[in-house]
């Protein structure tokens, strides 16, 4: 396996931690933060304040007692508690690149990649740049992606209290988004390119599709390998009428949805009780051409919002449907269901050892 890959755990996940050294897992980047003038773990922070995109790597350490599905940090991280390299998943460094250095240097990352394919993740709301890069490099690593990682780091405020400021920035982010992907499909020399938007990251991917929806003509071949809805934090009929639009411009739209995410049942609320695309239930997006995946069974974070990161079940499913392609119909532990007399799929909790 390459630096930064894991074992494959089957459909119940690791029992135990992997031991051994600690894992580098390089996370190439673009952002449209402002760069704060601190420092974020061993690297440069970026803030909440908004900027010109800025492109670059991320050095991360995945310790030694890693398990997957989790992202180990320090227990008051939100107290300021400084991360050890020993124990949590840590961002070594992060430095910057003209757009020159970084193209250059990320087609050579893929030339010794043994899929040379980009998996590019978009995190959602109450997110800074350290934790979006550590999430990155955990979900690659985890789902042994055997291409480069890399993670558009848009300004969330990186608080609760920020929901609005993130709805905002959000929106003034998708246009650079845009500009990143065609950067990428332009100059990066990708043979695929995977997307993966969680939460509010999935209004920035819309809308920056949807601009990319007008720059190419309908007999074009899609842009895109997969691309991958978890949880998303939009309204759940303006997701469904976009999706006929952005069809084309990949192989396969795959949503995750769930019950149990107490995230975007306050989301809901907040938006007039409109039900929300990363929720099952009643308003469950099920749509032609994209595969709903249910959830609710196997999420298991404190507020069933991080679930496509915490639970080794999806991230088995997830590395299932990136790595070999495989369609719902073909992955083990999916089970096929109907709303409105519409297909879509359960993921169904692992196998208890006396079963």
């Amino acid at each position: 396996m390459l630096p930064g890959c894991v074992a494959d755990y089957g459909d119940s996940g690791p029992e135990a931690g992997v031991l051994g050294a600690e894992t580098p897992v390089a996370v190439w980047y673009a952002t449209d933060r402002e760069r704060d003038g601190g420092a974020n773990d061993g690297g440069p922070s970026y803030g909440e304040g908004r900027a010109d995109i800025t492109y670059g790597v991320a050095d991360i350490r995945i310790p030694p007692v890693h398990v997957a599905g989790t992202l180990e940090e320090p227990a008051l991280a939100s107290a300021g508690s400084s991360a050890d390299r020993r124990w949590h998943v840590y961002l070594d460094s992060a430095r910057p690149l003209s757009r020159g250095a970084f193209t250059g240097d990320l087609h050579a990352a893929l030339e010794v990649s043994r899929r040379r394919g980009i998996l590019l993740y978009i995190h959602g709301f109450n997110t800074d740049f350290g934790w979006s890069m550590r999430r990155a490099a955990q979900i690659a690593h985890d789902m042994d992606y055997d291409g480069v990682a890399m993670a558009f780091a848009w300004p969330s405020a990186g608080t609760v209290a920020g929901y609005l400021a993130d709805l905002n920035n959000a929106d003034w982010a998708a246009p650079h988004l845009a500009e990143t992907l065609r950067l990428l499909v332009r100059d990066a020399g990708a043979e695929r390119i995977d997307l993966i938007a969680h939460s509010m990251g999935s209004r920035v991917l819309i809308q920056a599709l949807d601009q990319l929806v007008r720059d190419r003509a309908a007999s074009n071949p899609p842009l895109f390998g997969e691309v991958i809805f978890a949880a998303p934090d939009v309204d759940s009929d303006i997701f469904a009428a976009a999706m006929p639009r952005l069809r084309p411009l990949a192989g396969r739209f795959t949503l995750y949805v769930s019950s149990s995410d107490i995230a975007l049942a306050t989301s809901r609320r907040l938006a007039g009780d409109h039900p929300r695309a990363g929720e099952s239930g009643p308003g469950m997006v099920v749509i032609a051409d994209m595969d709903t995946v249910d959830a609710s069974a196997v999420g298991d974070d404190l507020f069933g919002h991080e679930y496509f990161g915490d639970s080794a079940p999806v991230l088995n499913d997830i590395r299932l449907l990136l790595r070999d392609g495989a369609g719902a119909a073909e992955r083990p532990r999916l089970e096929r269901d109907f709303h409105l007399g519409r297909s879509y799929w359960r993921l169904l909790p692992p196998a208890s050892p006396e079963s």
